[in-house]
């Protein structure tokens, strides 16, 4: 598993993917492809696809070709995983800088 210094940063490192987030967590039984996931938050398929490439490697989001398009959606228990290691690790006295 991702250490959760290391998965803080990844999860904190654009306002993009904290749409994409908040989109997803939103709405989670959202599935539709990067086009309509990029009109749904005001932005470009180019814009978001590093960062949807990142929480499809996280494991945050899922995919599945469909017909020629490739639909997004969310990992729920992943998903749900990654926010229990997240809170665990930002409340350790580890995370806490003296």
């Amino acid at each position: 598993m991702i250490e959760g210094e290391l998965l803080v940063q990844r999860m904190l490192t654009s306002d993009v993917k904290t749409d994409l987030l908040t989109l997803f967590r939103t709405n989670p039984g959202l599935i539709d492809g990067i086009d309509g996931v990029a009109q749904r938050i005001g932005r470009t398929p180019n814009s978001i696809e590093d960062e949807v490439d990142d929480l499809l490697d996280l494991g945050i989001l899922g995919k599945r070709h469909v017909g020629k398009i490739d639909l997004l959606y969310l990992q729920k228990q992943r998903d749900a995983e990654i926010q229990v290691a997240i809170a665990t690790y930002l409340t350790s006295p580890q995370s806490v800088s003296p």
